[in-house]
């Protein structure tokens, strides 16, 4: 049994340390293998999330950082970026993410499959409605994403967007237009910005 308590002290310290989440892995690297895991979820310490992790019972369900945790590929994009890096209020109905072309994402979600040479493009760590890390695409990804897919964002919530990114400090137009040429669409946005950097 001392086993046991030992196991229970060491798998607690991880789940405080890992934002209450564990991967059934880490579990074998704490020396508790498959076969003792129900132990500790009948004891009220971990609960499944999905296959292969687990949570601590203390800890909220977060959707977002149980998604990457699945498909760590996967990267918050459109709609949901938008609401994680607060340019918009509005929460999204459904989570946005890309993914490359060659991955396969289960779950109802919004897949924007992309090629290799465009994923990479953006990606940063923010932090997901409930405080855990999570990857997003940065506000001029997402803003050249947007004004290539106009048909995803109705014109209000595009104006919405735009007006709280270029009334933010964090702005950085010249990242904006060199992402723009590599999504071609320069034109667009070189006109967008002479317009709002008037103001």
């Amino acid at each position: 049994m001392g086993d046991f308590m030992n196991n229970e002290k060491k798998l607690i310290e991880f789940l405080e340390k890992n934002n209450g989440y564990i991967t059934t892995a880490e579990l074998v690297e704490l020396n508790i293998y498959k076969s003792q895991i129900q132990f500790y979820i009948d004891k009220g310490i971990i609960e499944k999330v999905s296959h292969g992790l687990y949570m601590s019972t203390k800890t909220f369900k977060d959707e977002y950082y149980i998604l990457q945790k699945n498909y760590p590929s996967a990267i918050f994009s459109y709609n949901t970026a938008l609401h994680i890096l607060n340019l918009t209020n509005k929460t999204p109905s459904v989570i946005d993410i890309t993914v490359p072309r060659n991955k396969k994402v289960r779950g109802h979600y919004n897949i924007h499959y992309v090629s290799e040479n465009y994923y990479e493009i953006g990606i940063i760590k923010a932090t997901s409605p409930l405080g855990n890390p999570v990857k997003v695409y940065n506000a001029e990804r997402c803003i050249c994403d947007m004004l290539k897919s106009e048909t995803e964002f109705d014109l209000e919530l595009q104006n919405r967007v735009l007006d709280y990114y270029f009334n933010s400090k964090d702005k950085n137009i010249e990242l904006l237009l060199e992402y723009s040429k590599i999504f071609n669409i320069y034109e667009k946005v070189n006109t967008i910005v002479e317009v709002m950097m008037k103001w």
